[in-house]
């Protein structure tokens, strides 16, 4: 029956039906293996677009990370470049420190000297007032 109905066997002779139904289930198997295997490669290359898809994501996470890498690099030399600055500006500051003390201690000689001279003046005076003083005395007695 279904032989008859996919094909009209009026023209094909008695010998051969059993070859022509073996070659139509061989087709029908065939048509089979060819579906399964157009659905094997549909689903492989829907597996084949999703592995597109994450290699487009892992690229571009790669180029942000790159990019990152490079904004860390960048801002690591300037960093660099501040600290270098604020050590310059410490070694100046520094550097005039130094030579403020150097003046102050200058002028803490100076003064101390001034100290001394005042006091060997006053002390010389009493000295001579005393030595006066003394002679007065010396004298009247």
């Amino acid at each position: 029956m279904i032989l008859s109905q996919n094909t009209s066997t009026r023209n094909i002779p008695e010998g051969q039906i059993p070859e022509v139904y073996k070659g139509l289930k061989q087709n029908e198997y065939l048509k089979i293996r060819l579906q399964k295997t157009e659905y094997a490669l549909y689903g492989a290359n829907q597996i084949i677009n999703e592995q597109d898809k994450a290699i487009a994501v892992s690229k571009s996470l790669l180029t942000a990370k790159d990019e990152a890498l490079g904004t860390i690099v960048e801002i690591s030399k300037q960093d660099k470049i501040i600290a270098e600055e604020r050590e310059k500006q410490l070694n100046i500051d520094i550097s005039y420190l130094q030579n403020q003390m150097e003046i102050v201690k200058k002028e803490a000689e100076s003064n101390q000297r001034k100290r001394f001279w005042n006091g060997v003046k006053i002390g010389g005076v009493s000295v001579a007032v005393l030595g006066v003083a003394g002679l007065i005395w010396f004298n009247n007695r």
